[in-house]
């Protein structure tokens, strides 16, 4: 079964049914998910209707709701027991109201956690028996009011209402703190601890466990009956994956798996062959003891063919791929453009550049958008009296799709500057600002993360983002995609003083507005709210109080971010706004007061070893997590590698990326341990992971180099040349990297790719090092090569010339272009080009150089006086005399310009013969006698002064 029909892909594109057969996935569609989760179908899979432990005999084999011992990790059995009865007593059709149930659960869970409002629904109320009385939240608010002093905060968020503070949430039994903290275990994964604070995990766990767990065994029929159960089982699972202190490696590749899966129930479309075949992210997870043979050269030539063809997003350069979606119906095209634009937000969310600019590329031929960056003419204050070209967006959606839009939007803060105008007033022809669509302002909001993720904290990159931001906010639209807008604008605003205000001001109206109870009359639902989530990036409520108590920081208001930082357990930012105050010690009795309440918590154990720097701390942690926390082996490695301990630290490392191996810095250490040991198999596999992860790393790529030249044979020294040739790239001002890449290039003959490393180097290094800059052995090995018919070994005649003439305008362009034009002091320099000037039969600037080669030496003062200096310049005189012999009587043929055209200002070119140096012996008298009138005070009557008399007596006899 495909993704045909119409109920599905509406509920998939986040729009409303109204099916009266389909009651369910109506209340679904509309943001009813209490209606969805009392359904038959969700009291059958939970057991809601169940009196008694006596009904469930013989369906449930283990404890039950009703037992006094279940346990979090009892409710995969029982809910997996329960779902496969009803699954067969109501046919494989039963796979589709389940998977409607899980996304009622997911939805649940986004909506407590991310977009508000306040869900008066407690995911232990779904079952039967004691554990929905005994564990069931005590007071859930869902008006604004002032809670009681003991009730805990269900919505992190706190607010001021009528003069004092409001607290969203409920008050939770002891028993239900740790029955929460159970299921937050059960979401770990890769040794990365889930976010301790996240209210009602429990909504996501039952997601998990429906569209993940349960149907395991039974995919191909559930995939039958339900064509969007693998497109939900993606989203659970990046949901789960924003939850953990760290992503992890396993649970990205889970989610592209579910994504590839769902590819195949999708409409036809140009890519479906590519994606229902797999999809895949660069899997550091390989055993890490793998030798290199695993991964040979095919790697590192194929990213690196693809980083010179990757795909550009402005939309006019998309040509044959953007007509290709051509033939495809709207509602089809819009499916692909939802289902493109999520992988392309999961890759950038784990800061995969280069996999995001190819999907979103793919997002864009899908949804038709056209846009592209251009400058217009405007002015940015209110005083300016010129114009200066503004950087916009010219965007323009290729239909109006369909999707949930309104014009209930959070609210946009003024800027309320003296000087600064609230929008660029544009004076030149402005591009026209059609509305677009909700989901091409979702690319367009995707294409800004991917700038900032590709290109350094930089104010250029700020100005880069801008534009996208203005396009995105520049009328209303959907609740979620104009919050992200108004969240993004408030990053880049945060640098700037006369913006600053603004920026906290309108990060603190985002915190406000999400957390609120219930909706206003002017503020969207649930439906709207969640219609376009899967497809920004959002972060949670926890993550965005947090991110405005950095705010805080920043401005220098240290006590305001503690409370929050404090509130929401984020120890390690706790630590840091202490150590601001000059307050370690508090800081310290702060943890230390925790670890009494929790002994068991690894972070907070490894959070103590930071603050203390005590390397006991991190193994505690590592011994109670049973061996499973990460982040402790992690710090206790990057310990060892302080104290220069390689084997201990390359041995931590080993270990924290055994758990979780989507860690680039750690794999980037643990490579430069294994240099430090001289291990240089397990350096180049850890390097190699890490450009995996990192595609424009450059000193990974250029470590992966060394590691691979110390190999010592063919096939290494043929990756590090492809490896250099990346450093070089990510690296393109680092001089030493050209170096070491000319280098190797000269060991592979790769002599194109030398000459143009050495062009480079010059340019970077003669300014400050002139002559120093050239690598003279490797200048004359090209030459050489050229020369003496290195370069053509083994080809046909007319194959030999022609690259015989391509690498000779090469080498021409290295030595007229940047070496000469740069350089002039250097006499073995000069000789070393007089030869392929000799070579090339250009005797005149042959004979140039020598000239040049003389008077770099001759022009120096201190051969006056020096007998080294004066030894060489004599050495230099009798080699340029020999040269004018040589040269001097040789017929060249020059072309010369003459302006005696039939017509005015016609210029024709005449061929004429004519030796190359006329009077050379006059020139030759004249450097010899220059150079004796300098030495004769100093070196009258020695060795080298009678040279010079006897070269010019010949010179006059001849």
């Amino acid at each position: 079964m495909t993704l045909q029909s119409l109920t599905e892909q509406r509920i998939m594109l986040g729009q409303q049914i109204d099916d009266s057969s389909d009651s369910v996935a109506a209340a679904l569609s509309k943001g009813d998910y209490q209606e969805v989760l009392r359904s038959p179908a969700a009291r059958a899979v939970f057991g809601s209707d169940h009196e008694s432990a006596g009904s469930l005999a013989g369906i449930v084999q283990g404890p039950t709701p009703f037992d006094s011992e279940f346990a979090a990790a009892d409710i995969s059995g029982y809910v997996t027991s329960l779902a496969t009865r009803y699954v067969a007593e109501n046919g494989p059709e039963a796979w589709q109201q389940i998977t409607w149930v899980a996304a009622a659960c997911l939805n649940a869970f986004q909506q407590t956690n991310w977009t508000g409002p306040e869900l008066d629904l407690d995911p232990v109320a779904l079952f039967p028996g004691d554990l929905g009385t005994r564990l069931v939240e005590s007071f859930i608010a869902t008006q604004i009011i002032e809670l009681p002093e003991d009730a805990d905060r269900h919505e992190i968020g706190r607010r001021e209402h009528m003069g004092g503070r409001v607290y969203l949430g409920a008050k939770l039994s002891d028993q239900r703190r740790r029955f929460d903290a159970d299921v937050l275990r059960l979401l770990e994964r890769d040794g990365e601890e889930a976010y301790t604070l996240t209210p009602r995990p429990l909504f996501l766990h039952l997601a998990r466990l429906l569209l993940v767990e349960v149907p395991r065994d039974r995919l191909d029929e559930r995939d039958q009956a339900a064509p969007t159960a693998q497109w939900w089982a993606a989203r659970v699972l990046r949901v789960q994956q924003t939850l953990l202190e760290y992503p992890a490696q396993t649970l990205l590749t889970e989610v592209l798996g579910h994504y590839a899966a769902a590819a195949r129930s999708l409409p036809g479309s140009p890519v479906q062959a590519k994606y229902a075949a797999g999809l895949a992210a660069a899997d550091a997870g390989s055993a890490m003891d793998a030798g290199l043979d695993e991964d040979p050269l095919a790697m590192v030539r194929d990213r690196a063919a693809a980083a010179e063809k990757a795909p550009v997003t402005q939309s006019d350069q998309l040509g044959a791929d953007a007509r290709a979606w051509d033939g495809l119906d709207d509602s089809a095209r819009e499916v692909w453009a939802r289902y493109l634009l999520e992988i392309a937000v999961t890759f950038a969310q784990h800061r995969m550049a280069g996999e995001t600019r190819e999907h979103l590329a793919l997002a864009q031929a899908a949804s038709g958008l056209q846009w592209r960056m251009t400058g217009v003419k405007g002015r940015r204050t209110r005083f300016q009296t010129f114009d200066v070209t503004q950087l916009v967006v010219d965007a323009a959606s290729r239909r109006a799709l369909g999707g949930s839009e309104s014009e209930l939007v959070p609210e946009s803060m003024a800027l309320n500057d003296d000087t600064l105008l609230e929008h660029i007033a544009l004076t030149g022809e402005a591009p026209a600002a059609a509305p677009l669509t909700a989901i091409d302002r979702c690319i367009l909001l995707a294409l800004c993360q991917n700038v900032e993720n590709e290109n350094p904290a930089h104010g250029l990159t700020s100005e880069q983002m801008r534009p996208f931001v203005a396009r995105v906010l520049d009328r209303a639209s959907n609740w979620t995609v104009y919050t992200t807008g108004l969240l993004q604008r408030s990053r880049l605003e945060a640098a700037k003083t006369r913006t600053a205000e603004r920026s906290v001001l309108q990060l603190q109206a985002l915190v406000d507005q999400i957390a609120r109870p219930q909706p206003g009359e002017l503020e969207a639902g649930a439906a709207e709210r969640l219609a376009y989530l899967p497809v920004v990036v959002l972060p949670s409520q926890w993550d965005l109080e947090a991110e405005l108590a950095r705010r805080f920081v920043s401005l220098g208001v240290i006590r305001s971010a503690l409370d929050i930082f404090e509130r929401l357990q984020q120890w390690d930012d706790v630590i840091a706004a202490f150590v601001l105050l000059g307050q370690e010690e508090v800081a310290e009795r702060i943890v230390r007061a925790k670890l009494e309440e929790t002994p068991d918590r690894p972070k907070l154990w490894c959070v103590l070893g930071d603050l203390k720097s005590e390397p006991a701390h991190w193994r505690h942690a590592w011994a109670v997590s049973g061996e499973r926390y990460a982040r402790a082996m992690r710090s206790l490695g990057a310990h060892h590698y302080a104290k220069q301990e390689y084997p201990l630290s390359a041995e931590c490392y080993r270990r924290a990326l055994a758990l979780n191996p989507l860690f680039e810095k750690s794999w980037y250490i643990l490579g430069c341990t294994s240099l430090q040991t001289q291990d240089w198999a397990s350096a180049a596999t850890a390097f190699q992971r890490v450009v995996s992860l990192d595609h424009e790393r450059g000193d990974a790529w250029n470590n992966l180099a060394s590691a691979c030249l110390q190999l010592n044979d063919d096939k290494h020294r043929e990756r590090a040349w492809y490896a250099l040739r990346e450093a070089a790239r990510c690296m393109f001002d680092s001089w030493k990297v050209w170096e070491n890449f000319m280098r190797v290039s000269l060991g592979l003959k790769q002599y194109a790719s030398a000459i143009h490393a050495m062009g480079r180097i010059v340019t970077l290094r003669a300014e400050l090092d002139g002559a120093r800059c050239v690598d003279l052995e490797a200048l004359r090995s090209i030459i050489s090569a050229l020369t003496r018919g290195g370069l053509v070994e083994g080809l046909a005649p007319a194959d030999a010339q022609r690259r015989e003439q391509q690498y000779a305008r090469y080498v021409e362009h290295l030595l007229v272009e940047q070496i000469e034009a740069r350089i002039t002091r250097s006499a073995p320099l000069w000789r070393t080009m007089a030869e392929f000037w000799s070579w090339r039969s250009d005797f005149a600037h042959c004979l140039d150089c020598h000239v040049k080669a003389h008077r770099s030496l001759a022009q120096v003062a201190e051969l006056a006086y020096e007998k080294e200096l004066f030894h060489e310049a004599v050495d230099s005189a009798i080699e340029l005399v020999s040269a004018y012999e040589n040269l001097g009587d040789r017929v060249q043929t020059v072309k010369l310009s003459s302006d005696d055209g039939e017509q005015e200002g016609e210029r024709k070119a005449a061929a004429v013969e004519q030796p190359v140096c006329a009077d050379w012996r006059h020139q030759a008298k004249m450097a010899l006698r220059s150079l004796m009138g300098k030495g004769k005070e100093s070196f009258e009557g020695s060795e080298d002064y009678a040279r010079l008399t006897e070269a010019l007596a010949e010179l006059r006899q001849a």
